[in-house]
């Protein structure tokens, strides 16, 4: 950074001129006092920070392994019907959350439910695999569904496990973040 403001985006201080996936301006990096921080502005498909330690993810947020881009929606509870019956014949498994991939253009791919505990995402294991996802670790995230929360967090993996920004944040030296397909590394001196 040569200033207060970096700008980063297809066009901008730090440019990324061949990612379909970055927005004209895409990312703001700028100092909150005497610490730095990052801003998503570009929307689109938005900026990822590299989870350091283990972290919640809310109903809406996104969380992304290898080429995997997932969303996190509820799942409401079905009600009994009076004779006891559940509706349309489907028996409550007392999921609470599912993961929604987010394909290229934003096309919704599969939906995988989450169970109450622990739920391994992997390349080789787990409850969720993608299996011709070379940049997912064999064991690569877990994801813990305790009552209305889903808590993250990253077994070790190669290529690390990412949650979407919603605000602005600070930074600490060697964040990492992914803005499209670009992973930036930043060094604080």
């Amino acid at each position: 950074m040569r200033g207060d403001v970096l700008l980063a985006g297809r066009q901008g201080d730090l440019s990324l001129p061949d990612d379909p996936f970055v927005a004209e301006t895409q990312v703001r990096f700028f100092f909150s006092g005497s610490r730095l921080a990052i801003e998503d502005v570009g929307g689109g498909n938005g900026v990822f920070t590299r989870l350091r330690s283990e972290r919640e993810l809310s109903v809406g947020g996104e969380v992304r392994l290898g080429r995997q881009r997932m969303v996190l929606e509820p799942i409401p509870a079905l009600a009994p019907a009076a004779d006891g019956a559940t509706a349309w014949g489907s028996p409550d498994m007392g999921f609470r959350f599912r993961l929604v991939q987010l394909l290229e253009g934003g096309v919704r791919g599969g939906a995988f439910p989450l169970k109450d505990g622990e739920n391994m995402l992997g390349r080789e294991l787990g409850d969720i695999t993608f299996p011709t996802d070379g940049f997912i670790s064999g064991r690569h995230a877990v994801l813990t569904v305790a009552q209305d929360r889903l808590m993250v967090r990253d077994l070790g993996s190669s290529n690390g496990t990412f949650l979407r920004l919603t605000a602005p944040a600070f930074v600490d030296n060697g964040d990492q973040f992914l803005i499209g397909r670009q992973l930036v590394r930043v060094e604080l001196q």
